[in-house]
């Protein structure tokens, strides 16, 4: 009786098919920017978003994984083991052969682990490419801001809006958001737009901190002037590594952080962005 499925043919062709996806889903994941970016920006490619591109390279891993172990240890399980036997009796006929590959992978992987030449291009390469993406768009107000829901952004120096607020906004922009206790990256998603998309429509026109007597206010000063809380403030610039008290004023604060008061100024003007 003639078999339905040639089950060698089959799994051949699946070992095939899998190493295709992985060599797509792996190149694509390469060149893809960091998650922060990637989730921020709504970024895609072939309609598939960066997580969507490593649950396919996760998918057809095991794929690839599995079909290699039903190759090896149902379909040719005799020819190998036989292979086995006949090379325990004989012994090698290609030592040499094996001691190389053997060699090369440990010396693939301890040259990977070490960044040692030419793997460190590689991986540097990769970073390189990652890295272009950020040059072109606008950062997030902080990490992972698409992770927030509305009542952690709210308390965000750069929004200056209640959560209630941040609510209403959206929803009045057409957006499809209910409450409060969501994030803005599952607004963005149900709305179909991006989170950087959805950022946009809360924050506020760029400001600018007047310069005259700008190193002589404080912290809390400016703040109030913006119509944002202090501790908003003084916490938005330690995320960027520097330290801060509302009673500070611009001036101590440039100097005990090594910068100068106009780049504490830019900062400040981020922030508030």
């Amino acid at each position: 009786m003639k078999k339905i499925i040639n089950w060698r043919i089959f799994i051949s062709l699946g070992l095939v098919t899998s190493f295709v996806m992985l060599l797509v889903s792996g190149t694509v994941l390469f060149i893809a920017p960091p998650g922060r970016v990637a989730n921020w920006t709504g970024w895609q490619l072939l309609a598939l978003s960066k997580s969507e591109w490593q649950d396919q390279h996760t998918i057809f891993g095991f794929t690839f994984a599995l079909l290699s172990v039903f190759h090896l240890f149902v379909i040719n399980w005799k020819a190998f083991v036989s292979y086995i036997k006949a090379k325990a009796t004989s012994g090698l006929s290609h030592p040499l052969e094996l001691v190389s590959i053997l060699l090369l992978t440990i010396l693939f992987g301890v040259g990977t682990a070490q960044h040692l030449q030419p793997f460190s291009a590689i991986t540097t390469l990769g970073e390189q490419l990652k890295g272009s993406w950020e040059s072109s768009i606008k950062q997030p107000p902080v990490a992972h801001a698409e992770t927030m829901t509305l009542e952690e952004l709210a308390r965000q120096p750069s929004v200056g809006k209640s959560a209630e607020e941040i609510l209403e906004t959206l929803q009045k922009a057409g957006l499809k958001a209910s409450s409060t206790s969501e994030t803005l990256g599952e607004i963005a998603r149900k709305s179909g737009i991006s989170a950087e998309q959805a950022y946009k429509l809360l924050a506020p026109a760029n400001k600018e901190l007047q310069k005259e007597g700008f190193g002589r206010k404080t912290l809390l000063e400016v703040a109030e002037e913006n119509g944002v809380s202090a501790a908003s403030l003084q916490l938005a610039l330690e995320a960027k590594g520097m330290k801060a008290e509302p009673s500070d004023s611009m001036r101590s604060i440039a100097e005990s952080n090594g910068i100068s008061v106009q780049e504490l100024r830019q900062r400040l003007e981020e922030i508030l962005r």
